[in-house]
């Protein structure tokens, strides 16, 4: 199941299960052997809240209410990307001095 079949030769006829014949080459998933692992687009609030080093709580009470967040039925997908252009904007100045 780590690898899928693909035709070299695409004629006419009717198609049949794939299989290692004369005209068939392998290719592996890259999602399935790991060899490409890419980053997920969105992640559930508690894994948001994870991420950023903040309790559930708090990210619920103070950051999520400033996210576009998607809802899919129940479910809450906090974008990655969202996180990120979050904490570059909130980000603070090394340089800027915090008011005494």
């Amino acid at each position: 199941m780590g690898s899928l079949a693909v035709r070299s030769d695409v004629g006419g006829g009717s198609f049949s299960r794939p299989s290692r014949q004369a005209g068939m080459k392998r290719i592996s998933n890259p999602l399935q052997d790991g060899s490409q692992h890419r980053p997920p687009l969105s992640v559930s609030r508690e894994e948001a809240a994870r991420m950023l080093g903040v309790s559930v709580d708090f990210f619920d009470e103070h950051i999520r209410p400033r996210l576009r967040i998607v809802y899919s039925g129940r479910r809450i997908l906090v974008p990655v990307a969202e996180l990120e252009r979050w904490l570059g904007t909130n980000a603070a100045s090394t340089t800027r001095r915090r008011a005494a």
